[in-house]
């Protein structure tokens, strides 16, 4: 029975360490592209403001490239001498329908913005609906689908007045439809409840809860970083002190960033949390836990809460909607981070019943820190696309 545990053990250590060396280096992300959504009706008009991933919609839209010092006047009008081909790109892949019957779009406005550094195309799409406007309104989303291989997953954080309703919503590889009017936010067949204003579909609180699990899970960074939090921790009070202050921290740091009074680029934050694994791996591997790691953790608590804000773009401002959003994702942030905890620690305190746990211990935090100086010296050379 031991000996079956030695060997379950040390196939776990020896999977993880292959995952995390054959793990893209750069990034340590799943790639991934974000955009924005702003849905108005106005009678029978429904305004459709979009931002999109510039790069990734003249490349879907079959426009081509421009090159990498092409000034942002050039972008703009690149986008207006090419309307007819972006509108006959948008108008297949973003549609609504009054009570079933479609609403024809518009491309009547194009620009460019900025988020975090990276350049958005700014789309103004104008549905006609038939009648007065009222009804059920059905708005199904194919931007950037799986079957153009644009090379990333793709999701579109949409705030809509729809029908007497309005909400938050996300759409995304698993969710193409929202339904929205007369008995409020249907979404797929789900009702809505209605409180103080507030319109909420529980169906887009789970998508925010599942979209902060997936971002945890699937950023290799911020997994390695609370494994070298636990190889380091002394106890399950460690590891509380450990998690709360790391909790708190990017809590703080996603809200601020989400909200707009913090704005740090990419370019300088995804490096920091590179060099924060490797400041914990050497920690382990000199003196274990400090007195001062709980200080520690939390400065780079902020640096990970910065990261985690780059999933998230909303449009609206600071209000229900919004706080609702933003509660969930960091809600799924939360669980994700505990089911780690709880797969991770009880296996390790497991592991240091053995004698060869020391040498594991040391082997993994250099493995671990030499993949977070890879990806810190990577992350400083210039490169394009979306963090």
């Amino acid at each position: 029975m031991i000996s079956a545990l030695r060997v379950a053990l040390g196939g776990m250590v020896l999977a993880g360490i292959l995952v995390s060396l054959t793990a893209p280096m750069a990034s340590a992300h799943v790639p991934t592209t974000d955009g924005t959504a702003t849905i108005r009706q106005e009678g029978p008009l429904v305004r459709n403001t979009l931002e999109l991933d510039y790069d990734t919609l003249t490349k879907a839209a079959g426009l081509g490239a421009l090159p990498r010092d092409t000034k942002d006047a050039e972008h703009e009008v690149f986008l207006q001498t090419h309307r007819a081909q972006l509108l006959a790109y948008l108008a297949d892949r973003l549609t609504v329908a009054l009570d079933g019957a479609s609403c024809p779009a518009g491309l009547d406005d194009t620009g460019i913005t900025k988020r975090r550094q990276f350049l958005y195309a700014r789309l103004l799409l104008i549905h006609r609906c038939p009648g007065s406007g009222t009804g059920e309104f059905t708005v199904r989303y194919g931007v950037f689908s799986e079957t153009e291989a644009t090379g990333a997953e793709h999701t579109n954080m949409v705030d809509y007045e729809l029908g007497g309703s309005g909400g938050s919503d996300v759409f995304d590889a698993g969710h193409r439809e929202l339904r929205v009017g007369r008995s409020g936010a249907v979404d797929a067949g789900r009702g809505a409840s209605h409180s103080d204003g507030l319109d909420v579909s529980w169906s887009s609180v789970g998508r925010f809860v599942s979209m902060g699990i997936e971002h945890i899970l699937l950023g290799i960074d911020h997994v390695l970083f609370l494994v070298l939090l636990l190889l380091g921790a002394q106890g399950w009070r460690s590891v509380v002190r450990l998690a709360t202050s790391f909790t708190v921290a990017h809590s703080v740091t996603l809200a601020l960033a989400v909200l707009g009074w913090v704005d740090v680029p990419a370019k300088i934050v995804e490096p920091l949390i590179a060099l924060s694994i490797v400041y914990v791996a050497v920690e382990n591997l000199t003196r274990g836990e400090s007195r001062h790691r709980v200080l520690v953790v939390f400065g780079f608590g902020l640096l990970h809460g910065l990261g985690f804000a780059g999933a998230l773009s909303f449009t609206d401002d600071f209000g229900g909607r919004l706080l609702l959003s933003l509660l969930s994702f960091n809600l799924g942030i939360e669980l994700g981070q505990l089911a780690i905890v709880l797969v991770a620690f009880p296996l390790l305190l497991l592991a240091r019943r053995y004698s060869w746990s020391t040498l594991a211990h040391a082997a993994a935090a250099a493995i671990v820190g030499v993949i977070g100086l890879v990806w810190f010296v990577e992350r400083l050379l210039p490169a394009g696309g979306a963090a």
